[in-house]
């Protein structure tokens, strides 16, 4: 049983790592929005989405990780950033 309690508090520590990464992310896509607000760009960049899409697959291969996970868990974060930056542009704050 002590060696499960390990693995779980393991566990627990990375998914609080990766929260940690995810704000980072956030943050900076912040500043993308911004940006994008002051110089009147389009808050959703398709070209550049499906530029991470296929970067993400070839590390998600890397690092072998489910391809479909991968996809699906970038199309969360992705759809949330393009919902704060159209929030960003219409002067409301994500």
């Amino acid at each position: 049983m002590e060696e499960l309690k390990d693995l779980r508090q393991q566990i627990d520590k990375t998914d609080k790592q990766l929260f940690k990464v995810l704000a980072k992310r956030f943050a900076l896509t912040q500043k993308v929005g911004e940006y994008k607000n002051k110089y009147n760009l389009k808050p959703q960049d398709k070209k550049r989405e499906k530029q991470v899409f296929t970067q993400r697959e070839e590390w998600a291969k890397e690092f072998e990780l489910d391809s479909v996970l991968a996809k699906g868990l970038f199309k969360l974060i992705i759809k949330k950033v393009c919902q704060n930056h159209k929030n960003y542009k219409n002067h409301k704050r994500p």
